[in-house]
């Protein structure tokens, strides 16, 4: 589903959809448009919002655990790291 003009990858790289969704949301994060502490949206209203898979948003998310970049609590969500 990967194109001209996908909100996460408007330059049409090339790569894993997931890499490149963990890549804007790592972009977000850092621009501070999703600040500390900030509650991500659930897995299925990424999933929706970007057009991807499900499991596409758990393995950009995954990358982003990886980085330190978010924390997930169960049942409660993921969060920003502070």
């Amino acid at each position: 589903m990967s194109g001209p003009g996908k909100k996460y990858n408007p330059d049409n790289k090339t790569g894993y959809e997931y890499e490149l969704l963990a890549e804007h949301l790592a972009g977000l994060i850092e621009r501070g448009e999703w600040a500390p502490g900030s509650r991500l949206p659930g897995e299925r209203a990424l999933s929706e919002e970007y057009g991807v898979a499900l499991d596409t948003v758990r393995k950009a998310t995954q990358i982003l655990r990886d980085r330190g970049l978010v924390q997930t609590l169960k049942s409660k969500g993921t969060f920003v790291a502070r």
